[in-house]
């Protein structure tokens, strides 16, 4: 059965039809004012081999963020929780149907941030079957 891996992260962030949601982000400001910032990349299930945009925006003094990962290009799937911690992205998406095998699947995802990057894995797992399947995703700050 082929199920959609699709991210993260982060993205840290999040969004439903219809554009980007804010999303609340834990942490201590002391880490947040190092995630601050508008951050672009891309995620690739390993098993799937399915890719796409991700993308997030964190400003300094606030413990949300808007951002938004895209499945098959088009679909916009929402981040639920996101905690940054010793340099380290940890959430989950809310749950959703992956087209490819019509099936609930739950997403969580972890990443850490070296610099002006953040590198991180994710898993997929069929909530019927307790299949899992990986990806990796990337994201880099964007300098304006």
């Amino acid at each position: 059965m082929k199920q959609q891996c699709s991210l993260v992260l982060l993205a840290v962030l999040g969004a439903c039809a219809g554009g980007p949601r804010a999303v609340p982000v834990e942490g201590a400001d002391t880490e947040l004012v190092k995630l601050a910032g508008t951050w672009q990349g891309t995620y690739e299930g390993h098993e799937s081999g399915r890719s796409g945009p991700v993308s997030f925006d964190l400003r300094v003094g606030e413990h949300s963020a808007e951002g938004e990962v895209r499945m098959a290009g088009t679909t916009p799937l929402k981040i639920e929780f996101v905690r940054f911690n010793a340099g380290q992205v940890r959430g989950t998406m809310a749950p959703y149907t992956d087209p490819s095998c019509s099936c609930q699947v739950e997403t969580t995802f972890v990443g850490t941030r070296a610099g002006e990057a953040i590198d991180g894995r994710f898993e997929v797992k069929v909530s019927a079957t307790g299949q899992l399947q990986t990806g990796s995703w990337h994201v880099q700050r964007v300098v304006r």
